[in-house]
């Protein structure tokens, strides 16, 4: 099923135009697939400040904040770690509790 797009207007600062720019430049892609690949990252980028708040409240868990940012739970806890995040569990611990609800 092919998807239907839209058409969206927008108002830029010449600064953000020139990120654009620079994007469709280096991959050789119009101005559209440029602004496509910056929104994406950006919203992967919220999506990543997001989960580790809520990890850090303590309001979700570290797999819960690697699926809500889209990473590996690995991952989540190198980016936590990042941010400054003491873990109170390693890989291997939740590995093994992992193994153990599996049971």
């Amino acid at each position: 099923m092919i998807e239907k797009k839209r058409f969206l207007g927008a108002r830029i600062e010449p600064k953000i135009l020139g990120f654009v720019d620079s994007v469709a430049e280096e991959r050789n892609i119009d101005r559209t697939g440029a602004i496509k690949i910056l929104v994406c990252a950006g919203w992967r980028e919220l999506q990543l400040e997001k989960a580790i708040g809520l990890y850090r409240d303590g309001r979700i868990s570290i797999d819960k904040a690697a699926k809500m940012a889209g990473i590996t739970v690995s991952e989540m806890m190198q980016k936590a770690a990042m941010f400054g995040i003491k873990s109170e569990e390693t890989m291997e611990e939740y590995r093994r509790g992992i193994k153990a609800l599996m049971k």
